[in-house]
């Protein structure tokens, strides 16, 4: 599908409409202000993800897209090393040995999601809609963009749940061991973006509705990922993104009217959205 769709994301939305979780204020218990921790949001409106222009509307039972992944591979080496003639007579003279972490890239991967059951939930005392969102390895059709190598021979699919604010609420792992799931609760406070609940290769990095994103030019892009991006993507290099920082180093781009960040960087990877299809309501 072309991403000619996305458009320019309305100015300063985040800001305004919900407030970041680290600095949410005390508020009278007797009074519901705006939708849960999106203060400025119509309580009796849509789910939090619309009105804070994150999407077009919340997700759907039938949505899909595409995401192009390409993980950071790191290797632990010891900078200095002495050779056995370099050693002092007095242990205590040894100088600290200290490690760097070097980081090289994968081949690039494509992942299918798919929104397979949307309901309602109360959480925090707010009725909230909350999504489950299955991801498998895709069929590399396109030869010369994504590597062939399966992945998903000991690990089938993750399933995870978000709500209305992107706060996961429950991961489900498939694999040799669970073929028939293993679900883990997640705590609502945490973004996925930072998640390291298990060791899940497929990736879920997505920001809270709650965090201030900042309007931006198009990222800047692996090799790999820019010729994805060329050949699947036109006119991703004019688009409006808002970018979103996080206090581990994650970088995430969010175009208007996506159902999933068109790019992120994070501590396991890159990720590019490459196609997505909405389902009728």
């Amino acid at each position: 599908m072309r991403f000619s769709r996305f458009v320019l994301v309305v100015a300063a939305v985040f800001l305004a409409a919900c407030s970041a979780s680290d600095g949410e204020k005390t508020q009278d218990p007797g009074k519901q202000v705006g939708k849960g921790d999106c203060p400025d949001c119509d309580p009796h409106g849509g789910s939090a993800f619309e009105q804070a222009d994150m999407g077009l509307r919340f997700y759907v039972t039938g949505d899909t897209w595409q995401v192009a992944w390409q993980f950071k591979v790191r290797h632990d080496m010891a900078r200095e090393a002495l050779r056995a003639d370099q050693l002092p007579d007095d242990p205590g003279e040894l100088p600290a040995v200290q490690e760097e972490r070097q980081v090289s890239l994968s081949p690039v991967y494509l992942f299918d999601y798919a929104v397979g059951l949307v309901d309602q939930q109360v959480i925090d005392n707010v009725l909230r809609e909350v999504a489950v969102i299955r991801v498998s390895q895709a069929p590399a059709a396109r030869t010369d963009l994504f590597s062939q190598e399966r992945l998903d021979r000991h690990e089938f699919a993750l399933e995870f749940a978000l709500d209305d604010l992107l706060r996961p609420t429950r991961e489900t792992f498939y694999n040799r061991e669970y073929p028939n799931g293993k679900s883990i609760e997640v705590d609502s406070e945490s973004s996925l973006s930072g998640l390291d609940s298990g060791s899940s290769l497929f990736p879920h990095n997505v920001p809270r509705v709650l965090t201030q994103g900042t309007e931006a030019a198009a990222p800047a892009m692996t090799a790999e990922l820019e010729a994805t991006a060329d050949s699947m993507v036109p006119g991703w290099r004019q688009a409006k993104y808002r970018q979103f920082l996080f206090a581990n180093g994650d970088v995430v781009y969010w175009a208007s009217g996506a159902l999933w960040p068109f790019y992120v960087d994070s501590q396991s990877g890159y990720g590019l959205l490459v196609g997505q299809t909405l389902a009728e309501r």
